[in-house]
């Protein structure tokens, strides 16, 4: 009978003895036990931490409105670019641009067969280019059809392009309509 005790007791233990299972269930309670606690603790911690209130939303801050100056008198128009805002003109009718001088400033037309280059009179809009400082280019509106005037704000003139300012460059289209 002493036999059949012990091959139950070997059954229970898992044919292994009992010292070994023992120190395997104490090196797990080791191992275990802080990893548990630290998994508790994370939780409580994250469920109770203190949501940070959300910014107030901020008002956009006011853009720069760039705007272009154009004035009507009888066949010439007078033009101060800032936008790509789109310019309509009769065939027959010049144009006048006028920007504030510095180096490299230029106006020049993509098209020479819609628009020519001709002698730039004397400002006589005061308002417009009476400022100490302002160049015109004028042209002439040939035909119809449509075209583009290259407008260059800034340096263009220099030994090295790496110490040039950035050029500022608008193509502004210009609609020549037939006169009526």
């Amino acid at each position: 009978m002493a036999d059949a005790g012990q091959i139950i007791d070997q059954e229970l233990r898992g044919g292994q003895p009992l010292a070994g299972r023992s120190r395997r269930l104490v090196v797990t309670s080791i191992v275990g036990i802080p990893i548990v606690i630290g998994v508790l603790v994370s939780v409580v911690l994250y469920s109770t931490r203190a949501i940070p209130a959300t910014p107030p939303v901020r008002a956009p801050l006011p853009s720069p409105s760039a705007m272009d100056t154009l004035v009507r008198d009888g066949q010439l128009l007078l033009l101060e670019p800032a936008t790509l805002a789109p310019v309509s003109m009769l065939a027959g009718q010049r144009i006048e641009i006028v920007l504030n001088t510095g180096i490299g400033q230029t106006v020049s037309t993509l098209d020479p067969s819609g628009l020519e280059a001709v002698a730039n009179p004397l400002c006589r809009l005061t308002p417009v280019c009476g400022v100490t400082g302002a160049r015109s280019w004028t042209f002439l509106a040939l035909r119809p059809g449509t075209t583009q005037l290259h407008v260059i704000f800034g340096t263009g003139n220099c030994s090295q392009r790496s110490s040039c300012p950035r050029l500022f460059q608008l193509l502004i289209p210009i609609t020549v309509r037939p006169p009526s």
